[in-house]
C-alpha cells in the first residue's frame, strides 16, 4: 500500500506525498473533503474509474494543478473541489456527473476551455466564477439549472453553447464584467 494517501473505507481522506504527478489508487471510490488542499506541489492527478465522487474542498488552492482525468464514473463533484486551481487549463466533466456544485471550479484563472458532460442536470451558483481566461464552454444537453453568477467575470468568453432544455439561468449567470486593469 502506498504510504502517501490515507484510505479509509475506500475514501482517500488525505495525502501526504510530495504532489507532482501523481495517480490514485484503484481502491479508491471517492475523495474525501479537504484530502488535497493546498498542495502547492501537485502538478497532475488521474482519478480511477472506480471514483465516483469528488468531496467538498478536495483539491482547492491547488495552484500548480495543471491536469485532471475526471473517469467515467464520476457523479458528483463537490462545492469548491477546485477552487483556485489556477494552473489548471481545460476540464472535461464526463457524462456520468449529474451535478456541479457551487463554486466548485471558481477562479480557476488559467482555465481556457470546459466541456460539460450530456447528464449534468445543474450547474450550481459560481461554479465557475471569475475563470478569467475561459474562452470556450460547452453545456452538455440535459442541464436544466444555471446558477447564480454560475459563469460571472469570465470576461474572455467567446464561445458558448447552451441546450434548449435550459429552464432557470441564476441572476447575473454570465454577466461579463470589463477590463479591471
Amino acid at each position: 500500500m502506498n504510504q502517501d494517501f490515507e484510505i479509509e473505507n475506500g475514501e482517500l481522506i488525505s495525502y501526504h506525498g510530495n504532489g507532482g504527478n501523481i495517480i490514485i489508487p484503484d481502491d479508491v471510490t471517492s475523495i474525501g473533503e479537504w484530502a488535497f488542499s493546498y498542495n502547492i506541489n501537485l502538478i497532475s492527478v488521474s482519478i480511477p474509474n472506480s471514483v465516483t465522487s469528488i468531496g467538498n474542498f478536495a483539491f482547492q488552492f491547488c495552484t500548480y494543478l495543471t491536469s485532471v482525468t475526471l473517469p467515467d464514473s464520476m457523479l458528483n463533484i463537490g462545492v469548491y473541489a477546485f477552487q483556485n486551481c489556477m494552473s489548471l487549463t481545460s476540464v472535461t466533466i464526463p457524462d456520468s456527473v449529474t451535478s456541479i456544485e457551487s463554486y466548485a471550479f471558481a477562479d480557476c484563472s488559467g482555465l481556457n476551455s470546459v466541456i460539460i458532460g450530456n447528464n449534468v442536470t445543474s450547474i450550481g451558483d459560481y461554479a465557475f466564477h471569475n475563470c478569467k481566461n475561459l474562452t470556450s464552454v460547452k453545456i452538455g444537453d440535459s442541464v436544466k439549472k444555471i446558477g447564480m453568477y454560475a459563469f460571472y467575470g469570465c470576461k474572455n468568453l467567446i464561445s458558448l453553447k447552451l441546450p434548449k432544455k435550459v429552464k432557470k439561468i441564476g441572476d447575473m449567470a454570465f454577466y461579463i464584467q470589463g477590463d479591471e486593469s
